[in-house]
């Protein structure tokens, strides 16, 4: 996922050689049922995961019977396809004109869970680069999968694909992103079943409404002792909402 380069770095008057890591920006083919969908920037690593979760959280396919990858191309076999007339967002994620699912989960968390989730998405790659996302799903209250991409939707399209191909159910799971969590970024989660989702960054005003209207816990600014809830606080154990 990264390489080095030579770079000259300005710090306080002087300059210096330096030899900088950086992240790998390559394209990765996605395939439904033998049909080209779409190309897209990615790291190259967790490519099935990203196969199977990138059309399980864009409300596309619920059936996914097999992902297979051959180099930078990823075939992903189906059952029903929703038809759509999809568009890429300004923000990078792909939105396939669907109507976002309905979470109803009785899962639980406690700000002790909240801020383990945070911590885990310290990722060293990310203190390494500050240029990978980083995302992370939690099962029965443990980590079951992490991920660290170049594009924020990735990484939550890969830990959603390895919930999908270990047949975890999505309403005992809880969705940890760095990323901030905009309407197209909080509907992988309604689409996947997942029903909290924890973030170190922002929401927007549509993030926040979507997660209102499809019954998603979302958790923003989480630092520091510290987090803010946007959506559906009683999932949160030990919340004063007075």
């Amino acid at each position: 996922m990264v390489t080095r380069v030579s770079g000259l770095r300005y710090k306080d008057g002087k300059t210096e050689k330096i030899e900088d890591v950086i992240v790998i920006e390559q394209k990765v083919d996605l395939y439904l049922n033998g049909k080209k969908y779409l190309s897209m920037v990615a790291s190259m690593d967790q490519l099935e995961e990203l196969g199977a979760g990138f059309f399980t959280a864009a409300g596309i396919a619920h059936d996914i019977h097999s992902v297979c990858v051959k180099g930078k191309s990823v075939f992903v076999e189906a059952g029903s396809v929703a038809e759509i007339s999809g568009s890429l967002e300004s923000a990078g994620g792909f939105d396939p004109g669907l109507p976002a699912g309905h979470v109803t989960s009785n899962a639980r968390i406690t700000p002790e869970e909240i801020f383990k989730i945070r911590e885990t998405l310290n990722a060293d790659v990310w203190n390494e680069t500050g240029g990978l996302h980083c995302s992370v799903l939690y099962y029965d209250h443990k980590e079951a999968a992490i991920s660290s991409d170049i594009g924020r939707h990735n990484t939550v399209d890969k830990v959603v694909g390895r919930m999908v191909l270990d047949k975890l159910d999505p309403s005992s799971c809880v969705l940890g992103c760095t990323g901030r969590q905009p309407s197209g970024m909080v509907v992988k989660a309604a689409n996947a079943g997942i029903p909290i989702i924890v973030s170190r960054a922002a929401s927007t005003s549509a993030g926040v409404s979507l997660a209102k209207e499809s019954g998603i816990t979302l958790i923003c600014f989480t630092r520091d002792g510290r987090f803010t809830v946007y959506a559906h606080p009683e999932r949160v154990i030990g919340l004063d909402k007075e």
